[in-house]
């Protein structure tokens, strides 16, 4: 889920129109949300927070690429957000860019984001797309964290057989 509140990023008051587009977006307005908002970035292209909530705006109208690449500009200007991270990584599963979302998670775990959920969601997505072995290597990871899931050893044996299988 794409959130636009982090009690970590810095707070500055925000223009009556910024205001605006976050009250539109919460009321389910997101066409007119994103018009307002974009109206504010043209004076204000380097504001991390209103990139990343036009990142999580653009996101509910389904341009997911465009939506990374402001959350992608966010992280340049505020590489410590945690929620601008989490944005991203969500982003790229919706939009089954599992790959992309694995190259996160280093930074997710220095955050205290990485989560078994998060994990085991990217596997699935790489396993819709046939990549077993990264698929492997993430549910690994996924019971590294958090090692009472029992049911992902045998998957993880599943997907390991068919690797050799594969290979043979």
């Amino acid at each position: 889920m794409i959130t636009n509140t982090d009690a970590g990023r810095p707070m500055t008051e925000k223009p009556e129109e910024y205001k605006k587009a976050l009250e539109l977006a919460e009321a389910g307005n997101s066409e007119e949300a994103l018009c307002c908002i974009q109206e504010y970035l043209a004076s204000a292209p380097n504001d991390a927070e209103a990139l990343n909530d036009t990142g999580a705006i653009l996101f509910s109208l389904g341009y997911t690429e465009e939506a990374a690449n402001h959350l992608i500009k966010a992280r340049e200007l505020f590489p410590d957000s945690a929620e601008i991270l989490w944005n991203l990584a969500e982003i790229r599963l919706a939009d089954n860019k599992a790959k992309q979302a694995m190259d996160l998670f280093d930074d997710m775990e220095h955050l205290g984001l990485l989560s078994a959920d998060v994990l085991n969601r990217t596997a699935d997505v790489l396993l819709k797309n046939d990549n077993l072995t990264d698929a492997a290597k993430v549910l690994r990871r996924s019971l590294e964290i958090s090692p009472d899931q029992d049911i992902l050893r045998p998957m993880i044996d599943v997907i390991c057989g068919k690797i050799d299988t594969n290979a043979s």
